[in-house]
């Protein structure tokens, strides 16, 4: 129970800004907001299984996840991955991808390699502990059509209150981390490029009495004029972009952590604003049941306004 609550831990914020996944929807944005919405939800969860893969392996290497020094490192059990443990004494790993084995569904490959570095803490698991990641032509080619997305460049992620199982089972506290990635290079298989910054917070919490797990997720920088801001950079059509949380999103286990409860977030492209208001009822209102019956998209184009309501 512990691996699979802290696996969930690491898997972030994978929802495309405005749902580009539904048909409707599709038919009423222009495909350069398509294809950005794309890239801002493969960018998200990209990086989210990189750092479960991360905690994966490092919760069974000392300096890292275990206390007791005194184990060896044995073989990856990550897909397509090897680890290369020569600097572990001064808490340095490199995580390096084959490229060639099929992983995960639908089926990807990775290549390139990861630098980790514990810079801040003893281990992963304790209070303020910050991992460094330095991504080095880390390529994922999804298989099914040869497209890729690669990254080059450096993010951090936080561990804000450490991991005490005991305290999270008896719902007294929760897991937060905080994500920093600035100035990642993104390249495309079209020979577009893109730079990409992100600044989020997640939490989750545990309810002993309803054996519920609540997710909550919000921007984490501000500038400009926006507050609560999770993304910003130039997408490969080079237009500028900033999400920004208008209100934090939550989920839970009871409803489905994919079916969001409430929350509100903004998607500024060129001057174009898309806005996603989470947990509505059929009329585009806040819900008042225990699960909400949609979201509601409404967007700002060339000055011309307009809305439409979507279940889940």
């Amino acid at each position: 129970m512990k691996r699979n609550m802290l696996k969930m831990a690491f898997v972030g914020l994978s929802i495309v800004v405005v749902g580009t996944g539904c048909g409707r929807l599709r038919d009423l944005l222009n495909p350069q907001i398509q294809q950005h919405n794309s890239d801002s939800n493969e960018f998200k969860s990209t990086l989210d299984q990189v750092d479960d893969n991360i905690n994966t392996a490092l919760k069974d290497i000392p300096g890292f996840g275990k206390m007791d020094g005194s184990d060896v490192i044995y073989s990856s059990p990550l897909c397509g991955v090897t680890i290369d443990s020569s600097e572990l004494a001064d808490q340095i790993l490199y995580f390096i991808f084959d490229g060639v084995t099929p992983c995960f569904s639908p089926s990807v490959t990775r290549s390139g390699q990861i630098k980790v570095e514990l810079i801040a803490g003893n281990n992963w698991g304790e209070q303020g502990a910050v991992l460094k990641e330095t991504f080095i032509d880390f390529r994922v080619t999804r298989l099914s059509d040869n497209k890729f997305i690669e990254f080059d460049g450096v993010k951090t992620l936080e561990n804000i209150n450490g991991h005490n199982w005991w305290l999270f089972l008896t719902g007294a506290e929760s897991f937060a981390y905080r994500e920093r990635a600035l100035d990642m290079q993104v390249s495309f298989s079209n020979n577009q490029q893109a730079v990409w910054n992100s600044a989020r917070t997640t939490e989750w919490s545990y309810t002993p009495s309803q054996t519920k797990i609540t997710f909550t997720a919000s921007g984490d920088t501000s500038f400009n004029g926006y507050s609560n801001i999770d993304s910003w950079g130039v997408n490969r059509y080079a237009q500028d972009f900033v999400t920004y949380y208008n209100s934090a999103i939550v989920s839970d286990t009871y409803c489905g952590l994919w079916r969001f409860n409430s929350g509100e977030l903004s998607h500024d492209v060129d001057g174009n604003l898309y806005t996603l208001t989470l947990g509505v009822n059929q009329q585009g209102n806040p819900s008042t049941q225990a699960c909400a019956y949609g979201f509601k998209v409404s967007w700002e184009v060339n000055g011309e306004q307009n809305s439409q309501v979507f279940s889940y």
